[in-house]
């Protein structure tokens, strides 16, 4: 890194003297960028390829103050030019401040090679006749910080390593009292070796530049409503760094959580400003905060109480910072014990990155612990095996108290077999049709005693039960077959999770933003609600000020009125070529002072002149010619003008506080209005805030009970798996039970416990 001397003679950027310039736009460095073997003097750039548009020329990046083109020197070395578009004095001592920090790091100081290589060039572009500063950075390769979230979303331990070295970058930076200024996706890149590259380094501060104030605020959605310029130091790079961990812990352990937050044309991770500034109507902070994973609460809990906090009050991002009170032992479950949906939580915790389980299986990672694993290998949490070779029921050694429908069938039983012999005795039917009848009286009874064993428990139990011992004979009997048909149903109940999970996440991030398009349509609707409210408010002094000069107006032309009444015509002998002569004869007109006549009508003949009176009729005065009407207009306009300067200038005590009384009674309607109008908009934004949670924990309820009887489920056909390694054994003991369970509870056993009761 180094910063080149030189520049333009009288003009030191570094120097912080001289006047603000007028630097060129975007386009300005394009054109120039035509031409590198002109406009750099730089031998990489000056001898360098510009990366070109296919119809615009020479392609840019533009941002806030800079444009940003890529050039290949000829030795292949790519570059990133900075060109500024907007002067700044202190640009060359910042960057040499920043270049000389950054290069004090030892290879060996720093926990990834996140520091990129720059030169300050003074003399970096020709635009003109005129040299422009310039920063020359490497070109980093590799994939911004969204993208390769997007591309490893489902993949648990690559997102929790990329948490951990962007909390051992941070520490780097906290430790040697650098901040970025800027810390946000956008300037994260994450190289193949999955280290992070940080880029762009205008606003980052080194301890060289204390005292100085911060040149940019960084991007809106990673930084604290509180932040200001006067937070340049140290610490200005923590809330957005607490905000970045968050976002990577959380995806990492639930990625549908990104589905679910990340709005793909939203420049943000999983929180955006919206949250920051109003987090009473955010979506993103209940799903984090009521999150099923501990460590994602509490730190999501962390960040939330950050807000409203300067700079300089927030703790540093550090491992320990978002590790949980007590460390894991190997094979605890992550929830300990009694850590099911319907327990109170984890209790363990500091996080070690958990193995990672196959996407196929579609279960959110917090869900590891609180549901039956879900790999053959994790037999820790596999049910115990079943003595009978499956699971299933248990089944009776005999059945129970007898009951009404067991009496009657007895009964019934007895009744259908005695009747024929007693109908021959009684003489009823001829002694020839017995056979007969005692063979439809034996099929009744047998009916009888068949429909009630159907109705016990326990031989609905054993028949169930002998179900499922055929089918696992079944299996036994070709256990390669049966192997790969569990693994289908297991593959089949993992896309069925997968595919209710996609459609529950996309539908979360659907709920997510209606509620912002909801809360942005109430806000507009507000808006035009209170606009006409606040004018009229902001217009209240003005009206006042005009009633009180309509209230004053009668006063006043009564003032004017006694003056110019007072004011007779005879001392209009003083004017210009009017003399006593003119006077008499204005007199004999009727107007006999200042106060009968109120101006001069030429609109007629230019040669004839009337004098308008105060109802406005003319009046015509001989000798009386457009100069002389010109004078007497000119007097009187004067004699007007010293009489309303004399005239009242306030109302009296009572009138203007009964229109002081009436302007205070319509703002405070405007005002009232104006809460009304915030008070509905607020109902209506809480009432869809609870609509959508109320539907985003139906949602999130489901999905968990999904879950849980996919695992359940899974887990049995693991099971079944598992038995099928001992087939033949397995089989003889099957058929075993099988014999046994069909002898338990068969017709005569029933008919036994029919007469015995046992």
């Amino acid at each position: 890194m180094a910063v080149s001397r030189g520049g333009r003679p009288g003009h030191d950027p570094g120097s912080g003297t001289g006047p603000a310039r007028k630097f060129p736009t975007g386009a300005n460095y394009a054109e120039a960028l035509q031409h590198p073997e002109l406009c750099f003097h730089d031998p990489d750039l000056k001898h360098g390829t510009v990366q070109q548009s296919p119809v615009l020329g020479p392609k840019a990046i533009s941002g806030n103050f800079a444009s940003v083109f890529s050039v290949t020197a000829k030795d292949g070395q790519r570059y990133a030019l900075k060109c500024f578009t907007r002067d700044s004095a202190t640009l060359g001592r910042r960057y040499s401040a920043i270049s000389a920090a950054l290069g004090g790091l030892a290879a060996s100081g720093t926990s990834q090679p996140w520091p990129v290589g720059f030169d300050f060039l003074e003399q970096g572009v020709l635009v003109g006749r005129e040299w422009f500063p310039a920063v020359k950075m490497t070109w980093v390769q590799g994939t911004g910080l969204i993208g390769w979230i997007e591309r490893n979303l489902h993949d648990p331990a690559a997102l929790h390593s990329l948490a951990e070295r962007f909390l051992a970058m941070t520490a780097d930076l906290e430790r040697n009292g650098i901040a970025h200024g800027d810390l946000q996706h956008g300037n994260l890149l994450v190289a193949a070796d999955g280290t992070f590259r940080l880029v762009d380094y205008d606003g980052m501060y080194v301890p060289a530049l204390r005292g100085e104030q911060a040149t940019e605020n960084g991007h809106r959605n990673y930084q604290s409503p509180s932040r200001t310029a006067a937070d340049y130091g140290p610490a200005m790079d923590r809330f957005s760094a607490w905000t970045i961990e968050l976002a990577l812990l959380a995806v990492a352990t639930d990625p549908g959580l990104w589905t679910q937050l990340h709005d793909r044309h939203g420049e943000f991770l999983i929180l955006s400003e919206a949250d920051f500034q109003d987090p009473a109507t955010s979506l993103a902070w209940p799903v984090l905060l009521s999150h099923p994973d501990q460590r994602v609460r509490d730190t999501a809990g962390r960040v939330k109480s950050f807000l409203g906090r300067p700079a300089s009050a927030l703790p540093p991002l550090t491992p320990d910072a978002v590790r949980l009170p007590a460390q894991r032992t190997p094979g605890a479950s992550a929830y300990g014990a009694g850590g099911g949906l319907g327990g109170r939580g984890p209790t363990v915790t500091s996080w070690t990155p958990p193995v990672s389980v196959a996407p196929a299986s579609g279960v959110p990672a917090w869900m590891a612990g609180r549901v039956p694993a879900t790999t053959p290998s994790s037999t820790s949490t596999q049910p115990p095996a079943q003595p009978s070779g499956g699971p299933g029921l248990p089944v009776p050694s005999g059945f129970g108290g007898r009951g009404a429908g067991d009496l009657f069938a007895a009964v019934g039983a007895l009744l259908s077999t005695s009747a024929p012999g007693a109908l021959v005795l009684a003489a009823a039917q001829p002694l020839d049709t017995l056979p007969a009848t005692q063979g439809v009286a034996l099929l009744t009874s047998a009916a009888l005693i068949g429909w009630g064993r159907a109705r016990r428990p326990e031989y609905r139990a054993a028949r169930k039960r002998v179900r499922e011992l055929k089918r696992r004979s079944r299996e036994l009997a070709d256990p390669a077959s049966a192997h790969q048909r569990l693994e289908k149903e297991i593959r089949v109940l993992d896309d069925a999770l997968a595919k209710d999970n996609t459609a529950s996440d996309q539908r979360v991030q659907a709920l997510q933003i209606e509620l912002r398009d909801g809360q942005a349509r109430i806000t507009m609707d507000l808006n035009r609600r209170t606009d006409q409210a606040q004018q009229q408010l902001v217009g209240l002094a003005a009206k006042e000020q005009r009633r009180i000069d309509k209230a004053l107006e009668p006063a006043i032309r009564a003032h004017v009125q006694d003056k110019l009444r007072g004011t007779p015509i005879d001392e209009a002998r003083s004017l210009s070529n009017m003399g006593g002569k003119m006077v008499r004869a204005l007199q004999d007109a009727g107007i006999h002072s200042a106060a009968d006549f109120i101006g001069v009508d030429f609109s007629h003949n230019p040669s004839v002149v009337f004098l308008v009176g105060p109802g406005g009729q003319r009046i015509r005065v001989p000798g009386i010619g457009e100069a002389r009407a010109a004078v007497l207009s000119d007097w009187r306009q004067g004699l007007e003008r010293r009489a309303r300067a004399s005239a009242p200038t306030t109302l009296p005590a009572a009138a203007k506080a009964q229109i002081k009384a009436d302007i205070a009674a319509l703002r405070v309607a405007h005002r009232t209005e104006i809460k009304q109008a915030e008070a509905e908009a607020q109902q209506k934004k809480a009432a869809l805030q609870r609509r959508i949670t109320d539907e985003r924990g139906r949602l999130m309820g489901e999905r968990q009970r999904r879950a849980m009887d996919t695992q359940r489920r899974r887990a049995e056909l693991l099971q079944r798996q598992k038995q099928l390694g001992g087939a033949g054994v397995e089989r003889g003991r099957v058929e075993a039970e099988l014999s046994s369970v069909r002898g338990v509870l068969g017709v005569g056993r029933y008919v036994r416990f029919l007469l015995t009761g046992r």
